[in-house]
C-alpha cells in the first residue's frame, strides 16, 4: 500500500537543472511574485521543484494553481511518482509550460497526493507556496 510522502520544500524557479552523475539540483531564478506586462498573461514558462520524503510505492501527485480572490483552478497538472524506501529524499519537478494568469492577484500552488480509503479518492495537500501576480510599472 502506497505510503503518503511529507514535502522538505515546494520552490517556483525558472529551471531547475540536475548535476550530471550526482542528480544534484540546481535551482536557477527562484521567484515569489510575478511582474506581468498585461493579462491575460502569455503562457509562462517554468518549473516547480519539491523535495519529498517519507513516501513509500507508487503515488499520484498533482500541482494545482488557483487564483485565491476567485477561487477558480488556472492549471492543473499530475505524475506518478515512485518512492523506493521512506528514508529516501525524492526531488522532484513539475515543468510548467501553459500557465495564463487571468487577472493580477495573489496565486496558491499546491502540492496534492491522491489516497484511497474505502474505494474514495481524496487529495490531500503536502505543501503549498503562494505567489502574487501583479501588473509590470504598478505596486
Amino acid at each position: 500500500m502506497p505510503q503518503r510522502p511529507s514535502a522538505i520544500s515546494l520552490m517556483l524557479c525558472d529551471q531547475v537543472a540536475f548535476e550530471q552523475g550526482t542528480q544534484k539540483p540546481f535551482l536557477l531564478g527562484v521567484f515569489t511574485g510575478v511582474a506581468a506586462d498585461g493579462f491575460p498573461t502569455l503562457p509562462q514558462r517554468f518549473d516547480v521543484f519539491a523535495a519529498l520524503t517519507d513516501g513509500q510505492g507508487k503515488v499520484t501527485m498533482t500541482l494545482t494553481v488557483v487564483h485565491l480572490e476567485s477561487n477558480q483552478e488556472v492549471y492543473s497538472q499530475g505524475m506518478i511518482v515512485k518512492f523506493p524506501d521512506p528514508l529516501r529524499v525524492v526531488n522532484l519537478r513539475f515543468r510548467v509550460r501553459q500557465l495564463q494568469y487571468t487577472v493580477p492577484g495573489t496565486y496558491l500552488f499546491s502540492l496534492t497526493v491522491v489516497e484511497k480509503e474505502h474505494g474514495k479518492e481524496t487529495n490531500v495537500e503536502i505543501a503549498a507556496r503562494r505567489v502574487r501576480v501583479y501588473e509590470a510599472g504598478g505596486s
